[in-house]
């Protein structure tokens, strides 16, 4: 176990960066992406032109992009992840200290930064799981409450909330994930991720025909609900919420105090905690 935030801060970013994420050519279709981004178990990928990289293909810039009744014919699965990507991408190279790749993170409000070496070679990166890691392993996670971290919750949907107001709500918010509840039940979560799944049924992504028959402004929550997302109590130490999204690798944990959802904690959050520690 790690006993000292200001050490783990020092390190050189390219010792804790992961390899999960997928490295594609820009040129390659959506379809190809999201092959190799499900395969990953992941939802983005570093998007290169030669052999330097150019963005980050996240599911929120494609459901920036695709998740509109206007845009529900379009031809989907053959354009370009570049037609998708954020750029400029902001990037942190090899040798600096993993302090710079959090304060990228923080101040851009990213969720993940490429790691790259020379002639921008992408040599890996710091996703939610790269900080989750980092987290569970510092003593100073056993000591901190899930509570002195979360981001509160300030919208909830229900069963029957179509998905395309949840995708608005997710933008207007800037949020990731949204609790579902039933008659005052919490019963799961919807977000990206879920959002994302339902896009991909929708749509035959190789051909950009629908393939289902009903119009994707009738979708509603109870077809994409996550029924068991990681959850934590309040007082839960930050090392168990850690641990909890590497467990069911989501992208955030839940709060929920006396069986009603009181917030939520993913990768920013443990951006900013090891950021506040950053003396410890």
């Amino acid at each position: 176990m790690t006993s000292s935030v200001a050490q783990l801060l020092s390190t050189p970013v390219e010792e804790v960066a992961g390899k999960e994420v997928p490295v594609l050519d820009k040129d390659f279709s959506l379809a190809e992406i999201l092959k190799a981004v499900e395969k990953a178990k992941i939802d983005r990928a570093f998007l290169t032109e030669g052999n330097s990289i150019r963005g980050v293909l996240t599911f929120r810039d494609i459901l920036d992009k695709i998740a509109t009744v206007r845009t529900k014919q379009a031809y989907i699965g053959g354009l370009h992840g570049s037609s998708f990507m954020n750029e400029p991408v902001k990037y942190v190279e090899v040798g600096r200290e993993v302090s710079h790749a959090l304060e990228t993170m923080a101040n851009g409000m990213f969720t993940s930064v490429p790691v790259v070496g020379a002639g921008g070679v992408v040599e890996g990166g710091i996703t939610r799981f790269e900080l989750a890691r980092l987290v569970k392993d510092l003593e100073i996670s056993q000591d901190t409450s899930v509570r002195d971290v979360m981001r509160t919750f300030l919208v909830s949907v229900n069963l029957q909330t179509r998905i395309l107001h949840v995708r608005q709500l997710l933008y207007e918010y800037d949020i990731s994930v949204i609790p579902v509840m039933d008659e005052g039940r919490f019963v799961g979560v919807v977000g990206l991720d879920e959002l994302m799944a339902i896009i991909k049924s929708f749509y035959n992504l190789a051909r950009g025909e629908p393939k289902r028959h009903t119009p994707l402004k009738y979708v509603i929550v109870a077809d994409a609900i996550r029924m068991r997302p990681p959850v934590v109590t309040p007082d839960a130490s930050l090392a168990e919420a850690a641990e909890k999204m590497l467990e069911k690798r989501y992208r955030a944990v839940v709060v929920v105090d006396s069986e009603k959802p009181v917030g939520f904690t993913s990768g920013l959050e443990l951006a900013n905690f090891l950021l506040t520690k950053k003396s410890s």
